[in-house]
């Protein structure tokens, strides 16, 4: 299932997607994951700590966009 993450005022792409091993998981794209922590590694926030800890996986912006099968393949071959 698509759906949209507001933080910061703006809203990055997300999905629901069903792993085998694990159950349905929220993906999201790096430019969010770049925005919750600061140049040091750091959250900027408390809200930046909630968001994060909603998202098992984070993709390239063109990879979130893949069905869903492809982006399991390509989040599972990761973990592994």
């Amino acid at each position: 299932m698509d759906c949209l993450i507001k933080f910061q005022n703006r809203e990055f792409k997300a999905r629901e997607i069903e792993l085998s091993e694990i159950g349905t998981v929220l993906v999201s794209t790096n430019s969010l994951n770049e925005l919750l922590l600061d140049k040091n590694g750091r959250y900027i926030s408390d809200e930046a700590i909630s968001v994060d800890e909603r998202i098992f996986y984070f993709v390239e912006e063109s990879e979130i966009a893949l069905n869903s099968n492809e982006l399991a393949n390509l989040i599972t071959s990761s973990i592994r």
